[in-house]
């Protein structure tokens, strides 16, 4: 049987956005067809996509980040893959943006669509090494989120632009790295750190190893988007730059056949920096 993807519009939302959802996601489905179905969701405000997320985690158990704060959001935290839009948090952002946003979160949906990819393990081995450092199991489990959120922001991103839609994650790109004054302050606050600069430093792989993905793939237009990157990120200190960089080439030779493997390991090259 064919997999389906089902698209809820709540209510106030504008029909004008959903047709434009609609297009952009068949952009992406024209060229691969879902293991799964999918369920899209357009929220019309903020508040009631915190109030679901909220509602999710507390019957759930999940223990993430704050998903709202990005452009759209994916999860299969109900064993089959969920995307979530809100027309409010999207109101101003230009079209090419909310396109290769939107290419983007239906990629997470072809290729991360089981629980496998938004619940994490974390072996005694990974505990120790971090309590080692003295990063405790509260930190390693921001640390191992926000790594998870990088490596399958690549692995998405490689999935588009193999299907010749590059361009759309390059717009993306380029819009999340035109404004990283909030991690700049941040940098400053936690600089002098050694557990909290390395929870930084996943935090900033997030948009490097797509970039990293690009390049790869020669698409026209990635190292200027990498030298953009780095004018960006031009307060990051020259030590702390050359460890980004030598995780991001770690980052993308990981060992391991599941993602679960991956993402340990990944977690384990962070943490012995």
């Amino acid at each position: 049987m064919n997999s389906r993807i089902q698209i809820v519009s709540c209510k106030g939302v504008n029909q004008g956005f959903l047709a434009q959802i609609r297009t952009w996601t068949n952009d992406v489905l024209g060229k691969a067809q879902p293991l799964s179905d999918i369920c899209v969701t357009i929220w019309a405000t903020t508040e009631e996509l915190k109030s679901f997320y909220q509602r999710e985690r507390n019957e759930l158990g999940i223990i993430t980040g704050e998903e709202t704060d990005f452009l759209a959001t994916h999860e299969a935290w109900r064993g089959y893959p969920r995307i979530h839009i809100c027309q409010e948090r999207l109101r101003g952002v230009p079209d090419d943006v909310l396109r290769g946003a939107i290419h983007h979160e239906i990629g997470h949906a072809l290729l991360h669509c089981t629980p496998e990819f938004y619940t994490f393990r974390y072996s005694n081995s990974l505990q120790e090494a971090a309590r080692s450092i003295g990063l405790e199991l509260a930190l390693l489990q921001q640390c191992v989120y926000l790594l998870s959120i990088a490596i399958k922001d690549r692995e998405v991103v490689q999935l588009i632009a193999e299907m010749g839609l590059g361009f759309s994650q390059l717009s993306l790109l380029e819009y999340l790295i035109s404004d990283v004054e909030e991690e700049r302050r941040t940098w400053e606050v936690i600089r002098n750190s050694p557990v909290l600069s390395k929870i930084a430093l996943a935090v900033f792989l997030k948009i490097l190893l797509p970039i990293e993905a690009l390049i790869s793939l020669g698409i026209e237009g990635a190292l200027v988007l990498r030298n953009k990157w780095n004018e960006a990120y031009g307060w990051l200190p020259e030590k702390e730059r050359e460890a980004l960089f030598r995780l991001l080439q770690g980052t993308l030779h990981l060992k391991g056949e599941t993602f679960q493997e991956r993402l340990e390991d990944a977690t384990f090259r962070l943490i012995a920096m």
